[in-house]
């Protein structure tokens, strides 16, 4: 049976089954799940991790959210060896986890320069992304005006889905008539604020998580960028928060199409 709520980016006859929890999109600068398993020599089925249909994010919950990929899991049948996460991404591979722990013997949980979103990070990424997809299209006076609609919305929240309801409204908006002016027509001029709004929905969902709890176990691959990964935290939050450091001297826009970092994973998943 084929999952609703993953994309499958290799298949072998065997059971094992690893689950990877990440937001990808084509033509980002980071590495996707698809570039990692590439280079994997492990044979097992890898899942990703697939947002909900465009429209049916709003009002979502973290919960909810997992709730919907580890029902695809459970019904799949297929044993899980070990559940990735990457970036943000990590919260939500760290509460699936939990989850399929309480029917068969805990799976690997391996986060890659794992990472927690939080409030302010909606509004930044918001922000930089408009003014970086926007500069092209629009003017600097329209920018700040687009950026100070941002900031509106944010005082008016109540909390972050909210925020991400308004941000995403914003885009829906905004986006659209930009990209049309670009020479984008149909869909086209449509996608970017889909993907947006969607994305800014999936990082305020996952802010209800306490990732302490949820990565105890895990093992960690940091980056070797500065700043990333458990780099970000501050020092007293990182002792105990998982279970074991790999650190890498590898960028963390090429954490997943990196070979060595593949090898890394392909002999944890061997123990």
């Amino acid at each position: 049976m084929s999952p609703s709520a993953h994309a499958v980016l290799r298949s072998f006859d065997g059971d094992d089954l690893v689950v990877a929890a990440d937001f990808g999109v084509a033509g980002r600068p980071a590495a996707t799940v698809t570039e990692l398993v590439a280079e994997l020599k492990t044979e097992c089925t890898v899942w990703e991790t697939l947002p909900p249909p465009y429209g049916d994010e709003t009002g979502m919950g973290g919960r909810q959210h997992v709730d919907r990929w580890v029902r695809d899991v459970r019904d799949g049948g297929r044993a899980v060896r070990a559940v990735l996460g990457f970036c943000r991404g990590s919260v939500y591979a760290g509460a699936m986890h939990r989850e399929i722990s309480r029917w068969q013997d805990p799976p690997l949980l391996i986060l890659l320069d794992p990472d927690r979103p939080h409030r302010r990070m909606i509004v930044d990424y918001f922000g930089e992304m408009l003014v970086s997809r926007l500069e092209p299209m629009l003017s600097t006076t329209e920018i700040e005006e687009v950026v100070q609609a941002g900031r509106d919305v944010d005082g008016k929240a109540a909390d972050p889905l909210e925020l991400a309801d308004g941000l995403g409204a914003l885009c829906r908006q905004i986006l659209p008539p930009a990209c049309q002016r670009a020479g984008m027509v149909g869909e086209r001029s449509t996608e970017l604020a889909r993907i947006l709004a969607s994305y800014l929905h999936w990082l305020a969902a996952a802010t209800e998580f306490d990732v302490r709890p949820l990565w105890s176990s895990a093992i960690a691959l940091n980056s070797g960028s500065e700043g990333y990964g458990l780099d970000a935290f501050d020092e007293a939050d990182r002792a105990g928060l998982v279970a074991e450091v790999i650190q890498c001297e590898t960028p963390y826009e090429d954490l997943m199409r990196s070979a060595e970092v593949a090898r890394v994973i392909d002999d944890l998943l061997r123990r």
